[in-house]
This record gives C-alpha cells, sequence and structure tokens, in this order.
C-alpha cells in the first residue's frame, strides 16, 4: 500500500492521466458550418475535398501516384463524398505484390500550418479494413526532415457530421513535432502491402486542422506586427484637429511608415504585399521585385523624415537585400515575380520588366543616400540588370517582360509614353542599355490607323534624337493631353516619385502631369458629381476575398479603365508632386468624409466615393506611394534629388528638356 505522502505524490498524475482520457477527440469536420463546403471551414487549411476533382488540389499543385516493382496505383474522381449529399471524393485503385506499396503524392511548396492543432483526412471504412498491410501518412519539410505516421493509431469517430460509412483519421501534429510547420513541402499517403492486395480506398477531406482563421493565423505569426483594430478613430479625429499641412502630413506619413516596420517577414525581412483586416482577414505572403525596391525607397525616406535613424534605416535594408539577393534569378540578374517572404521560393515564373525597373531605379537611389552602406553592392546589382535583353529592334521599344514556362518573351511592349513604364527607359537609357533614339519611338499617341483607341489622336510629325515621330494628343473637357493606356493617376504621375520630371520637362511629361491631374479633379467633382478624386487602381473587396481592379477616366486612355466611382487614396498624395494645395484639400476630404477609411497604418486601399463602402486593405505598393509622396512634398522632393544627382539620372534630364509636347 502506498503511504499518505506517496498517494499525494500520485494524485496530480492520475488526475491528469483521467482528464487526458475524458477529453473530447478533436472533431474538425464539425467546425464546418452547416451545409457548407469544407473549404469554409476557418479552422482548416484544405489540402482537397476533391469536389472540383482530382486534378489539381487547394494548395494548387498536381496529385501525383508512384508505384514500387510490380504495383499499380491509379487516383480515380468518385461521387460519393464523406460530408454531404452533394460534392465528391477520390478513389486510390491499387495492385500491389506482398511487401510493395503505392503512395498518393502532394507538394506543398512550404505550406504555412504553423497554427495547426492537426493533420486530419477521411478514410472509407470498409476499404481500410480490407487492406491487407499498413496506411501511414508521410509529412516532410523544405528542410527534408519527415515522419510517417500509421493511421491505425488515430483512426476513428468523433464528429457528428461525417457520414457513418467512412472513418475520422486525426494525427496530432506532436507526432510529427520535428518538422518545420512554417514551411511543409510534401505529404504522402502510403500503402504498405503485407499480403498480395487489390481494391479501392476512398479518400476525402485531407486537411490541417487548427486554430479559429487557421490560414490568417499561420502567417501572421510570421510577422513582426499587425494592426490591432479596424478602425483608428482616435487617430483619425487627432489628424482632422491639425491645422497645418506639413505637420498633417508627417503625422500621417508617421503612421503609414509602421507598414514597413511591421509587415514585414521576421526572418527575412521581407515585406508581404498586402494584408486585409476586419471580417475577411488575410496576409498576402509574397514579395515582388518593385515591392523589394519601393521598401528599400521607403528606408531611405523614414531616414530623411526621422521617423528612425540612418543606421536602423541601414539595418533593415540589409537584411531584406541579403535575403532578396539569395533569391533565385533569371540571367542577368533580373527577378521573378513573386517569391515568398519566408521561403524565397518562386511562386511565378515571369520576369515583369517593370518591376525590375523600379527595383534598379531604387538601387540609384540607394548608392546616392546611402553611399558607404550600399554604393558598390548597388552599383554591381545595377551593372548585372541589362535592360537591353528586353529590347526589340523591331520596333525600338521595350517589351513586357518573358515567361519562364514558355521560354519566351511576352508578345506585348510598353508602347505609350505616359505610362508608369517610362521609368524603365529612364534607367535603361542613364544606364547606357539603350539609346536615346529608343525615347523617340515610345509612341506618344498610338498610331492613326489604329482605329480601335478611344479617338483618333491630333497632332504633327516632329524630329527627336534624330527620329521622326508624331506628337499626337487627344482633347477631353476641352483641353489637349498625351493620354496614357487607362487613363489613371497612377500610369501619368507614379514615375514622379523618383524622378523630378515637372522641371525639366516643363514643356512635356511636366505640362502633361499637370493637366490630366486639372482633368482627373474636373470629370469627378464636376462631371461625375463625386466629392473626391483619384481614379488608380487598387484593391477592391469582393465577396469575402478581394480583387485588384485597373479604375481611370476611359477617355484619358488610349484603352481607357472604366469608372466605377472607386477612389484610391495613394493618387491624391501622388499629385503633391503636381497640385499640392488640391491634392492635400482632398486628402483632408477622403479623411473627414469616409470614417473608417482610416486605419492604424494610414490611409487603407480604396473607397467607393458615393457608396462609402471601404476595402479595409493595405497594398504594400500603395503605401509605399504615399509614404514617398509625402517625403518628397516634406523634404523638397529628395528621392528625386538622390535620383537626378547619379550619373544615370543626370542624362535623364537631356530626355525631359529637349521635347515639346503639342499640348
Amino acid at each position: 500500500m502506498f503511504s499518505h505522502r506517496g498517494a499525494w505524490f500520485f494524485l496530480p498524475l492520475f488526475l491528469s492521466l483521467v482528464g487526458c482520457a475524458m477529453r473530447a477527440p478533436l472533431a474538425p469536420y464539425d467546425t464546418i458550418p452547416q451545409g457548407k463546403a469544407s473549404v469554409f471551414g476557418s479552422r482548416l487549411q484544405l489540402i482537397d475535398d476533391f469536389n472540383a476533382g482530382i486534378g489539381r488540389n487547394k494548395v494548387d499543385t498536381e496529385w501525383q501516384t508512384w508505384a514500387s516493382n510490380g504495383a499499380d496505383v491509379k487516383l480515380l474522381p468518385a461521387r460519393e463524398d464523406a460530408l454531404n449529399p452533394w460534392g465528391a471524393s477520390a478513389a486510390l485503385q491499387f495492385s500491389i505484390p506482398k511487401g510493395e506499396s503505392v503512395k498518393l503524392i502532394a507538394l506543398l511548396e512550404d505550406l504555412d500550418v504553423s497554427q495547426a492543432e492537426a493533420l486530419s483526412l477521411l478514410v472509407r471504412r470498409k476499404d481500410r479494413d480490407a487492406f491487407s498491410g499498413e496506411i501511414s501518412i508521410r509529412l516532410e519539410d523544405d528542410a527534408g526532415r519527415s515522419r510517417t505516421v500509421d493511421i491505425d493509431r488515430y483512426r476513428g469517430r468523433a464528429s457528428q457530421v461525417v457520414k457513418p460509412e467512412w472513418d475520422e483519421v486525426v494525427i496530432p501534429k506532436s507526432e510529427y513535432r520535428a518538422l518545420d510547420f512554417n514551411r511543409l513541402e510534401r505529404i504522402e499517403i502510403l500503402l504498405q502491402a503485407r499480403e498480395e492486395s487489390r481494391g479501392r480506398l476512398f479518400l476525402d477531406e485531407i486537411a490541417f486542422f487548427g486554430v479559429p482563421d487557421i490560414v490568417f493565423e499561420s502567417a501572421r505569426d510570421n510577422l513582426v506586427g499587425f494592426p490591432e483594430v479596424v478602425v483608428a478613430s482616435k487617430r483619425r479625429t487627432e489628424l482632422l484637429q491639425i491645422d497645418d499641412d506639413r505637420r498633417f502630413l508627417k503625422e500621417i506619413a508617421r503612421d503609414t511608415w509602421r507598414y514597413f516596420e511591421n509587415l514585414v517577414d521576421r526572418e527575412t525581412g521581407l515585406p508581404v504585399d498586402h494584408i486585409r483586416i476586419g471580417e475577411a482577414t488575410g496576409v498576402g505572403g509574397y514579395v515582388s521585385p518593385a515591392n523589394v525596391g519601393l521598401y528599400w525607397l521607403a528606408a531611405v525616406a523614414a531616414s530623411d523624415l526621422s521617423l528612425t535613424s540612418k543606421g536602423k534605416a541601414a539595418e533593415l535594408i540589409r537584411k531584406n537585400m541579403d535575403s532578396f539577393t539569395r533569391s533565385k534569378r533569371w540571367k542577368h540578374g533580373f527577378w521573378y515575380n513573386f517569391y515568398k517572404t519566408r521561403s524565397l521560393r518562386v511562386t511565378r515564373d515571369y520576369v515583369s520588366t517593370v518591376d525590375n525597373g523600379w527595383l534598379a531605379a531604387a538601387l540609384v537611389v540607394l548608392r546616392q543616400a546611402f553611399p558607404r552602406e550600399f554604393g558598390r553592392e548597388a552599383t554591381g546589382l545595377l551593372e548585372l540588370l541589362d535592360f537591353s535583353e528586353f529590347y526589340d529592334p523591331s520596333n525600338g521599344q521595350i517589351r513586357i517582360g518573358f515567361d519562364g514556362k514558355k521560354s519566351a518573351f511576352a508578345p506585348y511592349h510598353y508602347g505609350l509614353l505616359a505610362t508608369e513604364a517610362r521609368l524603365v527607359s529612364y534607367v535603361a537609357i542613364g544606364k547606357g542599355d539603350l539609346d536615346r533614339k529608343h525615347w523617340a519611338r515610345i509612341y506618344r499617341t498610338l498610331p492613326v490607323e489604329w482605329n480601335w483607341q478611344k479617338q483618333e489622336p491630333q497632332g504633327s510629325e516632329q524630329i527627336l534624337f534624330g527620329e521622326t515621330l508624331f506628337e499626337g494628343y487627344y482633347t477631353y473637357l476641352d483641353k489637349r493631353f498625351v493620354p496614357s493606356w487607362g487613363g489613371s493617376l497612377f500610369e501619368f504621375l507614379a514615375p514622379l516619385l523618383v524622378v523630378d520630371e515637372q522641371k525639366p520637362g516643363a514643356s512635356s511629361l511636366g505640362k502633361n502631369n499637370l493637366v490630366v491631374t486639372d482633368l482627373h479633379m474636373e470629370h469627378a467633382l464636376e462631371k461625375k458629381g463625386y466629392p473626391v478624386w483619384g481614379l488608380a487602381p487598387c484593391a477592391i473587396q469582393s465577396g469575402r476575398g478581394w480583387s485588384y481592379r485597373e479604375y481611370g477616366i476611359p477617355e484619358l486612355g488610349a484603352k481607357g479603365y472604366r469608372d466605377d466611382g472607386v477612389i484610391a487614396p495613394y493618387a491624391s498624395f501622388l499629385a503633391l508632386g503636381v497640385k499640392p494645395e488640391a491634392a492635400i484639400r482632398n486628402i483632408r476630404e477622403l479623411l473627414s468624409r469616409y470614417e473608417d477609411l482610416y486605419g492604424e497604418y494610414g490611409f487603407y486601399d480604396s473607397v467607393h466615393a458615393l457608396k462609402g463602402r471601404v476595402n479595409h486593405q493595405y497594398l504594400m505598393l500603395d503605401q509605399a506611394m504615399i509614404f514617398m509622396a509625402i517625403t518628397n512634398y516634406l523634404q523638397d522632393g529628395v528621392i528625386q534629388k538622390y535620383f537626378h544627382s547619379d550619373p544615370i539620372g543626370q542624362e535623364v534630364n537631356a530626355l525631359l528638356e529637349e521635347e515639346k509636347f503639342s499640348i
């Protein structure tokens, strides 16, 4: 018998064991909203429910099968669903000799399920009972570590919604404790036969189960920080009470800078593409070359605004640059679009010329702003980026990119001057990759014979850098202007973040920037009756998700984007470089009129001018444009001055000074 002292010693252990035995088993599928598919379960990161067939799974990879010597296996679609009267499942049809095995494999490509508690799937019971052998599930992370678990240890029934003829397999995460659940690379369902076996194994609802909103929470824990509230009402009130315009803008910049401080990966220092806040939370955990370049520019700007020290800014850039320069690149050093922020895996095998152009422009600024810290490295990276690779001598223009999957250049060109893509031409000519004649080969208006464009251009032929070009223009609201592709303020004004077009281009692009900004104001405020202006591409809410759409004034574009009354606040900040007083009035009106347009990290990405519907989303690109535009305004064009003090930027002045538009 135990002594009283011994009994007290074992009592906590006994209660603990009883508690474990009495604890209800996990029932992942009971968390799915009634009558909905498992894709709507916020606690499930779905690998596949097979409702869409057996092709690509929910991780957007193809299912694969494997068989050892003499074995045979196929994955077939099945009409029977394990949860609902509708839906489907999959059947693994096999023929396995004694001692051999087959596998069903899905590549997970660095899937982040760090907030998972278990791996779950459904298996039809009669198939499992008929199989003479072991069925197990193997997980592997991107470091090559793996672990295999026999499903018989975790096969049973806890759910109230799973059909009676199906068994749940719920394997605790602790069984795979050696693996990095931030970067899972592969899942395998393995059948190993003790005796010769033939048959089918029906499978359904393969998923990781964990905390509510598991996809979002698994992504958020990689970040330095995240907004705590959706609407920053108190902060908005404080801003509206500031009469001094410069202090007003400085405080907005202070809030906007928090994106670049917090929404970066803890390990790599790379910024995420976007976040969504509120009911439809999300993290876009990927990054483009443009995002990286703009992050560097934002760090430089933060130092100039005294929102961080020069040393801290350099530290942020260094961590980011060290990570990004490790990533896989196309020949000549060009980066792909896009990369995962944690693993640096390429997610789109495409090289965007304009994205790399933004990064190249950032390198020019960086070697002037921080010459001792990054001068040599920035120069080396710039030398690798030879933009003549994208030059098409047949028309003298730049191709928009290279498709790695097709191993071919895209069939389209950056053909219009008044778009953001002119930044690539600035850098390419400044570096000496392209001759000045390239500038004259870009269309001011599309050729007159292209009768699908919005209006027939007027103008006359002129000589520029020895080339004959048509100095054309459109007319809208009795004003002449050189059109962009879609008529958005982004196309017209984005390059001003880096290049000073207003002074050297007073007779060309600088003049056009003034005219089109006036037209944007007149179109929105007078013709359409909107209380605010600023039409530009932006993110909008789409159900529980989102979409990125291009907006503009159709009449200002050769093709013309649509005007749905959606206003992008960043467009007003771009206009600080052209019409500052009008821009500040509009920014104040946006802040005053739409109560939930301002969050902890500044203005959200879009609002419907008449309906007041706000998309509570931040895009890194648009936040960077706001931040840099404020910096240029408050610091006398400091980012532009860095660019123009560089030999590359000095060459740009000649492009702007030489030409006179026909407007």
